[in-house]
């Protein structure tokens, strides 16, 4: 059983605590947060776990194999950095930091330790999401032309980090997944109507080096719960609804291309369009508890020192993806490119 700690008790805590436990690879062996109350609760539930406010005491215990960190955002660089120089193999919730270069510079350490370092891009663990990574790998859809994600809500609020950091860091995983790269460009443009300087909406656009586009409209100011995603191929459209749980995937035999040659007339070519719809389709799809699949992933990696499928290097692409769309939106909405800095992994 691999010795696990669990930094942040509070929201997603609880989530985690549970999952890791439900592995059956590991052991819940320290509760640790700087609230006593969420501490209290959570310790109740896991009696086993020795509790502690100070994370120092959990670095510093050597029968301790693993850290889960499910902290605030702007702490997670710092918590990370001591667990890893402390020699355990961490898994940090996402966004793994809010700066790319102190992103790699976890990477870089979790690699000169020989120790896993794993974000929390649940969504890549979603069973509709691969499948339709897979539709996209097998070429089933043919070229990706373009991609569109929603994530909308009406709450939770955040006032630590934006939308663009919290819900459309999602979406960022995900599209990197999908393209099997980070994008080139973003122009992007938001809006903070509840806590000025964070965005409660955000809409971002990015373009990939082979011309494909995503677009990502996030919100916690919204009356709907939205958690689409539509990937629009050359031969077939795939829709991805995480909210419907009877068909969360859906494939569309729809495409636009132009009749042969001998049956086109006339002089307007460009009218001469053919639309191809023959209707949709609906896989079954075997549903997997997301976070209970990731957290085996993080823990079949170190017990195999294997690379976990959102790695650190996935946390830093999808940092820097992130950072790219603040600062457009800093620059009002000038196009930035989302360049990665040579040695910073």
């Amino acid at each position: 059983m691999i010795a696990t700690a669990l930094i942040g008790t509070g929201y997603w805590g609880p989530n985690l605590a549970n999952a890791i436990v439900r592995t059956g690879k590991a052991g819940l062996v320290w509760l640790c947060d700087t609230d006593p109350a969420n501490l209290a609760a959570l310790a109740r539930r896991y009696p086993q776990a020795r509790t502690t406010e100070i994370a120092a005491e959990v670095f510093r215990d050597g029968a301790v194999d693993a850290v889960v960190l499910a902290t605030p955002t702007v702490t997670h660089f710092e918590l990370a950095r001591l667990a890893l120089t402390a020699g355990k193999h961490v898994l940090v919730e996402k966004p793994l930091t809010t700066r790319s270069d102190e992103a790699g510079s976890l990477v870089r350490l979790a690699r000169s330790r020989d120790r896993i370092l794993m974000v929390g891009h649940v969504f890549e663990y979603n069973a509709a999401i691969r499948a339709v990574d897979a539709l996209i790998r097998s070429g089933e859809l043919g070229e990706i032309y373009y991609m569109s994600f929603e994530r909308t809500n009406l709450g939770p609020v955040r006032t630590d980090v934006s939308a663009l950091w919290d819900l459309a860091a999602h979406d960022a995983s995900i599209m990197c997944a999908f393209m099997s790269a980070a994008p080139v460009s973003v122009t992007a443009s938001g809006r903070s109507y509840l806590n000025p300087g964070i965005e409660d909406v955000v809409f971002a656009t990015f373009v990939f080096g082979n011309g494909a586009a995503a677009h990502i409209h996030a919100s916690w100011l919204n009356p709907n719960k939205v958690r689409q995603i539509t990937v629009v191929g050359s031969k077939k459209m795939a829709v991805c609804d995480d909210l419907d749980l009877r068909f969360p995937v859906r494939i569309y035999d729809k495409r636009v291309g132009l009749p042969p040659p001998s049956e086109i007339t006339g002089t307007f070519l460009q009218h001469k369009t053919l639309v191809i719809d023959t209707g949709a389709t609906l896989p079954v799809i075997q549903t997997q508890e997301p976070l209970l699949t990731e957290l085996d992933d993080f823990f079949t990696s170190i017990a195999k020192n294997v690379r976990p499928r959102a790695d650190g290097v996935s946390g830093w692409r999808v940092v820097r993806t992130i950072e790219a769309a603040v600062e457009s939106i800093a620059q009002n909405s000038r196009t930035v490119s989302v360049d990665f800095a040579a040695g910073q992994i």
